[in-house]
């Protein structure tokens, strides 16, 4: 974006552009965040009894108005203040040098191909599948133990209490009682 780029202009304007937007996403979620939650919650955070920053500021002109309160000036204001902020730091020599190498050595990179990383991204989910497998045994068996240790029943704790609910036993016992 050119309106935030000052230093070695045109040098890396890639990855300057994306964190030109991610910030410029983030200023803006925080000025929405706060024109939202400004009306209410601020006056009570600074434990205001008389609303303040909910209070209208142009009274009598009915609906057209009523939205203009002080956290909406507080948000419009933060966020013109946040835009020079933003545009200040991004041409900052040390974070533009650090986009502007960025780019470059992303651009040296060599990607694996499709199929490759389609087999690399499967053979790690086959191991996480696995893995996430043998955790919930390990949790079962402990968990089972932990609970005899504690006096519980086998049907309550652990794999026990897995054999009971697949298997219905539980049905069984409330029958019987």
């Amino acid at each position: 974006m050119a309106m935030f780029e000052n230093y070695r202009r045109g040098a890396g304007r890639r990855a300057r552009t994306f964190a030109t937007f991610i910030l410029l996403a983030l200023l803006a979620w925080f000025s929405f965040a706060l024109l939202q939650y400004g009306n209410t919650r601020l006056d009570r955070l600074l434990g205001f009894e008389d609303p303040v920053f909910g209070k209208q500021l142009v009274t009598g002109a009915g609906s057209l108005t009523e939205w203009v309160t002080w956290s909406v000036v507080l948000a419009v204001g933060l966020f013109v203040v946040g835009l020079f902020a933003l545009r200040a730091w991004l041409n900052r020599p040390k974070f533009a040098d650090l986009l502007i190498e960025t780019e470059a050595e992303l651009r040296r990179v060599r990607w694996a191909p499709r199929k490759e990383v389609n087999r690399a991204t499967g053979v790690v989910l086959y191991f996480v599948f696995w893995f996430a497998l043998l955790m919930f045994m390990f949790d079962l068996t402990f968990t089972m133990g932990t609970g005899m240790l504690q006096g519980k029943s086998w049907n309550e704790a652990g794999w026990g209490r897995i054999v009971t609910m697949v298997l219905r036993l539980d049905d069984e016992e409330q029958a019987d009682s």
